[in-house]
């Protein structure tokens, strides 16, 4: 899949002579850095976010995904096909441990009603891709497929619904709050939390946090359309705890 991955990216003409030499010595100093997946948010009739995260082991204890502590480049397309033969959208950013080597790109002057996909590449490493869709133009009324999920335990049960929720191919999905959990880890659940403890310091977030992106099918989900999120106690527990 990294070959495919990789051709279908040279393809597209972001793998060219500049992008080469993008940071030729990271490819060396760390894993596979896209292992929390991609995703895309808050649309608007120009635009939308796109986010990812490099932590080749995101379960590190100390949140920072196992990368290094210095500034990383990471190249961004966005194109109007999957093949990404038709590149409306390229740039580059770059990440600090400070941020704990996260993506965000706030994308303008696309197109409205529209699909579009996008992914990343950092160290000679390239990101899956994923779909995102702009908001209909203002004063239009198409019909839209939206899905909506809440209450993801990770503990209690896998996340088959995320994987459903994907095929369906959806132009948005809203999730309605409580995205992740900040309790203690049991020995009686399907799955077990990491950290072990009750969460209260921004490290244990991160990897709560990358623990459930590790989830393939919440990957998916997120992958396949731009998400509308609903914050609650959930995350910003560490907030009224401090």
């Amino acid at each position: 899949m990294t070959t495919l991955r990789r051709r279908t990216f040279i393809v597209g003409g972001l793998a060219g002579a500049s992008a080469g030499v993008l940071v030729p010595r990271l490819a060396n100093a760390i894993g596979y850095p896209f292992t929390l997946g991609v995703a895309s948010g808050e649309p608007a009739a120009d635009g939308f976010v796109i986010w990812t995260r490099l932590a080749p082991t995101p379960l590190n204890a100390d949140g920072l995904g196992g990368m290094p502590n210095t500034a990383t480049a990471v190249e961004w397309q966005v194109a109007t096909d999957e093949r990404f033969t038709s590149t409306v959208r390229t740039g580059t950013v770059t990440t600090t441990q400070a941020g704990a080597h996260s993506v965000h790109v706030t994308l303008t002057g696309l197109e409205p009603g529209r699909e579009y996909w996008y992914r990343f590449r950092a160290g000679g490493h390239i990101s899956p891709a994923g779909r995102a869709l702009t908001a209909p133009a203002v004063g239009t009324s198409p019909e839209l497929t939206m899905l909506f999920a809440s209450c993801s335990h990770f503990e209690e049960g896998y996340f088959t619904a995320y994987r459903r929720m994907a095929e369906e191919n959806p132009d948005l999905i809203l999730h309605l709050g409580d995205y992740i959990y900040e309790g203690a880890a049991t020995t009686t659940k399907v799955r077990q939390f990491a950290p072990a403890g009750e969460i209260s310091t921004l490290a244990n977030y991160r990897v709560r946090h990358a623990q459930y992106k590790t989830d393939a099918d919440l990957q998916a989900a997120h992958a396949a359309a731009p998400w509308l999120v609903v914050w609650d106690d959930h995350r910003v527990g560490q907030l009224t705890t401090a």
